[in-house]
């Protein structure tokens, strides 16, 4: 299914720490409308094409300008790094009727909807290729608590792979029916419902 872009506005965030919880979560701290360039955006475009990407990336330096900005002084008052500012803040390009087209971060990556999440992709394929093959020789080795060590974090890695394609395929741009999903992963339903869509909250 091919999703075309018309983008309308940036919405910059900023992650923002409850005193009360102390759970930390995004927030929108400001809103700009975007006039992006006609040839861009005129009939719209493809998302899945480069010049959409290349477009969602020129947002970064005026999301770093906005990072420095978060970098001097935060909402309760106290002084940033400029590290940690640019990790607290991201843009969020959205269409006319707020749907969200691309998140993008101060380093200019970007994530269109529907992509598994940059991070993770690393991650698995640092999994596969770097120091999960080296768990076998730390077993021959007898080395059983860094062979264990590496098998747990294996496991996180996994379990986040499998929690994003679950999100992707039921509750992308082009759904698949939840039983598909369960069948696909070789699990009844019901049983799917209680490792994902209780927590998670994904729809059908």
């Amino acid at each position: 299914m091919t999703r075309f872009y018309r983008p309308d506005r940036i919405d910059y965030d900023v992650v923002v720490l409850d005193q009360q919880s102390g759970v930390s979560r995004w927030a929108t701290a400001g809103v700009e409308v975007v006039e992006a360039p006609h040839a861009l955006v005129d009939g719209g475009g493809s998302m899945a094409s480069e010049s959409f990407r290349t477009y969602a990336a020129s947002v970064a330096p005026r999301l770093r300008d906005f990072a420095e900005q978060v970098a001097t002084v935060d909402q309760f008052g106290a002084t940033m790094h400029r590290y940690q500012s640019y990790q607290a803040v991201r843009a969020v390009l959205r269409d006319a009727q707020g749907v969200l087209l691309a998140e993008v971060r101060c380093d200019g990556s970007v994530t269109i909807p529907g992509e598994l999440d940059q991070d993770l992709r690393r991650q698995f394929i640092g999994m596969i290729n770097g120091w999960l093959p080296m768990t076998i020789r730390e077993v021959d080795r007898s080395k059983y608590d860094n062979a264990l060590a590496s098998l747990v974090k294996a496991r996180r890695v996994v379990d986040a792979m499998l929690r994003e394609v679950v999100g992707l395929a039921a509750g992308g741009l082009d759904p698949m029916p939840w039983e598909l999903v369960a069948a696909a992963m070789g699990v009844p339903p019901e049983t799917l419902d209680s490792w994902y869509r209780a927590p998670d909250g994904l729809a059908k």
